[in-house]
């Protein structure tokens, strides 16, 4: 018995040197880590059944068919980084074509990466957050609506930690899904537009301009050459015409055909270079030019005229009235213009001074067309929303969403 049991241990070491031998040792300092974002901010969901989200929205407008069920956001916006007054670290907004719904993106994350995506729905005819979302471990960094979609569509930021390239993406606002992307991209998008058909982007370092058609948003993007050096990109609000636009040259084209096609090129300014353009009607006979050191331009009547003051790039044109709205760096001041000819201004607020008072920077600003009186809706660095009714004496301000702190 004693030599059988002997016979026996020594088989067992036998296979357990075998086995040690083809397959060795698994250290736990080899094993790669699985990067995670940073949780910054918060956004919870809480279930109420008698949340009513689609309240006072009638069927079928955007705020009505993006708005989540009887569901309650617990958001606190992700602390912005790189301000050490502080903020929320928002990266873009956009009000959707009916004006019903205005959409927030903010970036999660720590300040070295890697990074998500929060996105946040308010229903501005009820003034409550309706969808909130968030876009795991893709970095955005800008968003347009797709007009007749309940889609948007933005520049992704490559991420080595999470293989990603630098693209375009499309994310549905009902589901928070991402739905579609483009082919990977050799730099990341300096510029982009988009109309109902297509979208239009520049490169980093490339002066050519990619054409991707939504429904074939996977395939190699068409280009159309251009002679503009860094162009930016614009197209008028019906989005049948492209700006092209940069130091020392601008161009439009028509982008009803297939292929774009250039109807006129010209000078513009010496020595301005525009980041922005704001486009006050459909023909493009009056554009707004404003450069990151606080210059702008006026173009009507084929003339470019200064705009006097020092301003902060954000602006944006009630086209059914062309009343232009400019931000002023002076008090966070916003000015009235009346196009197509007045460069000086016809009134002037800043938001700040009126109640409730908040000590948040301009971030973004939009006209509402769809209101009989001009109104904005504002957005201040630190995530707070406002209305704005433009008055003759004294503009009106209401809040419509306040930020946790």
């Amino acid at each position: 018995m004693k030599i059988f049991r002997f016979f026996l241990l020594a088989a067992a070491l036998s296979t357990a040197v075998s086995l040690s031998a083809d397959a060795p040792l698994i250290r736990i300092d080899d094993e790669e880590s699985t990067p995670v974002v940073e949780e910054t901010g918060r956004l919870i969901e809480l279930r109420d059944p008698n949340a009513d989200n689609r309240r006072n929205t009638p069927p079928g407008v955007l705020a009505s068919l993006v708005a989540a069920d009887g569901v309650i956001y617990d958001w606190t916006p992700s602390p912005d980084p790189m301000r050490v007054t502080g903020g929320a670290n928002l990266i873009d907004a956009f009000l959707s074509t009916d004006e019903t719904l205005l959409v927030l993106l903010e970036k999660t994350g720590a300040k070295e990466g890697p990074n998500a995506t929060r996105v946040l729905c308010f229903n501005l005819l009820n003034d409550k957050l309706v969808r909130a979302f968030t876009v795991a471990d893709r970095k955005l960094s800008g968003a347009a609506f797709v007009p007749g979609t309940t889609q948007f569509i933005a520049p992704q930021l490559a991420q080595e930690a999470f293989q990603q390239p630098d693209r375009l993406v499309a994310v549905d606002l009902k589901t928070g899904i991402v739905k579609r992307e483009s082919q990977p991209f050799a730099r990341p998008v300096r510029t982009f537009v988009l109309n109902a058909v297509c979208s239009f982007v520049c490169l980093d370092g490339d002066d050519a301009i990619l054409m991707i058609p939504h429904e074939a948003f996977e395939k190699a993007p068409q280009q159309i050459q251009t002679l503009v050096r860094d162009p930016q990109l614009l197209l008028t609000p019906d989005g049948n015409r492209l700006i092209v636009y940069g130091s020392g040259r601008m161009e439009l084209y028509d982008t009803t055909p297939a292929t774009p096609e250039l109807i006129t090129s010209r000078e513009i300014p010496t020595d301005f270079e525009p980041s922005r353009a704001i486009a006050a009607d459909n023909d493009a006979s009056t554009l707004v030019f404003l450069d990151p050191s606080g210059s702008g331009y006026l173009y009507a009547g084929g003339v470019f005229r200064r705009i006097e003051g020092k301003l902060t790039g954000l602006g944006c044109c009630r086209t059914a009235d062309r009343k232009l709205f400019l931000g002023i760096q002076q008090k966070e001041a916003i000015n009235l213009y009346q196009l197509p000819n007045e460069i000086e201004p016809q009134a002037t607020c800043s938001p700040g001074e009126l109640r409730p008072r908040m000590t948040g920077r301009n971030f973004r600003f939009f006209a509402r067309t769809s209101t009989s009186e001009p109104e904005l809706i504002l957005i201040d660095n630190r995530a707070n929303i406002f209305n704005l009714t433009v008055k003759p004496r004294r503009w009106q301000k209401r809040l419509i969403f306040e930020a946790p702190k």
